[in-house]
């Protein structure tokens, strides 16, 4: 690496800045969760970072984490799930939500980064206990091991990423293009994020080297290089293809492990149908969810629409996002905010083709023919506005449309979001709670 590309992948981290797998609260929880402490104390560290809190039972409650266990209090997480889970439970919440909300993740360059990471963490687990590598040290490092593929977009942008990822999708393939066209690829970047978060000698190593074919790797490289091949089965690759010969080697392993592996992410005991296809099952519906409202994530919404749109189907796109939501979570809390979220996208969901695209912004699709589909517009402000308004904590929440049609603006998904968001700011500026059509 020149240089110039090293002056610009640092700065590039620097603008990622520390990861919250290793911020405060998490570190605080995990040493907590490692001595033999209270209870009180461990639920009171947890619920101090309110934020923290909510994502941790979120995850715990998604179809992500692989468990049977849905507890619904931080006081129930800590007593139900144990000390060691509780521990990973953390680390994987912090490092799901936050990849989960990368712009571009789910892009060709990047995938789905949050569900990779903890399928490929669980497997690690996995292969470290039956080995007897450090499995909390293979855990983290299994978490890690693909973050560098945030900071390559940042100094090369995301065409030149999407470019690769197209010719080389995955594995050391796509490491040696990346090296080829850049200089440097998603391991080496990685593990400089690793080393600026002050992570463990272990973890920086098997970031560093996920995708490395050598003797003398460490036992917990080997595992992160073990659970990524597992891991890749269930997107379909053959076990000759997955090269991790001298990992199985040094585990001890033989290349059957890796479906044995790859079936210990699968949430139910085993059943007569095969655990694999229930896994890509679990993940695909996660891949396409959001894990709170229900309704299509952001990524699955615009892919579904473009589809449509493409085929020549008419319609109306509306922006929807709610009045005054900030201040529901500051007088009521997050708590209440959450409901607000839920009950808007239960009735987007009865109009048509719902989404949520960020925070308190959703997206809706309304097929058929466009002015009519506008026209209903009115009828869901009125009735979001009824049904807000039931909530006991909602306060003066209310939602505010703005509407784009087919026949006006084309059938370009961009320029119709584009343009309904536009006339969402005019139904802001103008009183909210109602519609304007672009």
């Amino acid at each position: 690496m020149d240089v110039e590309t090293t002056m610009r992948v640092r700065k590039a981290i620097e603008e990622l800045g520390p990861l919250p797998v290793l911020d405060r609260t998490v570190r605080k929880v995990c040493a907590l969760a490692e001595v033999d402490s209270a209870d009180a104390e461990l639920i009171a560290a947890i619920e101090h970072d309110e934020a923290f809190a909510v994502n941790l039972l979120r995850y715990a409650n998604s179809a992500a984490f692989a468990r049977r266990l849905r507890p619904s209090t931080v006081g129930e997480a800590v007593t139900t799930i144990g000390r060691r889970d509780l521990r990973r439970l953390a680390l994987e919440a912090a490092t799901y939500r936050y990849l989960e909300r990368v712009p571009g993740n789910g892009g060709v360059s990047r995938g789905h980064l949050h569900l990779h990471a903890v399928a490929v963490a669980t497997c690690a687990v996995e292969a470290a206990e039956r080995s007897g590598a450090n499995a909390d040290e293979a855990h983290l490092a299994g978490l890690l091991h693909d973050i560098g593929k945030l900071v390559l977009p940042l100094v090369f942008g995301e065409a030149e990423l999407d470019r690769i990822a197209q010719g080389a999708r995955n594995g050391s393939a796509r490491a040696i293009a990346e090296r080829a066209v850049l200089g440097i690829d998603h391991a080496e970047a990685g593990a400089l994020v690793a080393l600026a978060s002050e992570a463990p000698a272990g973890v920086f190593e098997a970031v560093r080297l996920h995708h490395e074919m050598l003797a003398g790797l460490s036992p917990t490289t080997a595992c992160v290089q073990v659970a990524n091949a597992a891991v890749a089965l269930l997107g379909g690759a053959t076990p000759e293809a997955v090269g991790c010969d001298a990992a199985l080697a040094l585990l001890g392993f033989d290349l059957g492990v890796l479906e044995e592996l790859a079936e210990c992410v699968v949430p139910e005991p085993a059943q007569p149908t095969a655990p694999l296809v229930r896994r890509v099952a679990e993940l695909e519906r996660a891949a396409s969810t959001d894990s709170l409202t229900g309704i299509a994530n952001r990524g699955h919404w615009f892919t579904f629409v473009g589809e449509r749109l493409a085929a020549g189907c008419s319609g109306a796109v509306f922006v929807c996002d709610i009045d005054f939501f900030k201040q529901v979570n500051d007088t009521y809390g997050h708590a209440a905010g959450d409901a607000v979220l839920v009950e808007l996208a239960a009735v987007l969901d009865r109009y048509g083709f719902a989404g949520r695209i960020g925070g308190d912004e959703f997206t809706l699709w309304v097929e058929g023919d466009p002015r009519r589909a506008a026209a209903t517009s009115n009828d869901l402000v009125a009735e979001l506005a009824a049904r807000l308004g039931a909530l006991p904590s909602a306060g003066a929440a209310t939602a505010s449309v703005g509407v784009a049609m087919t026949d006006r603006h084309g059938h370009d998904i961009d320029r119709l979001v584009e343009a309904a968001d536009r006339a969402l700011y005019r139904a802001k500026s103008s009183g909210r709670r109602r519609a304007c059509a672009a």
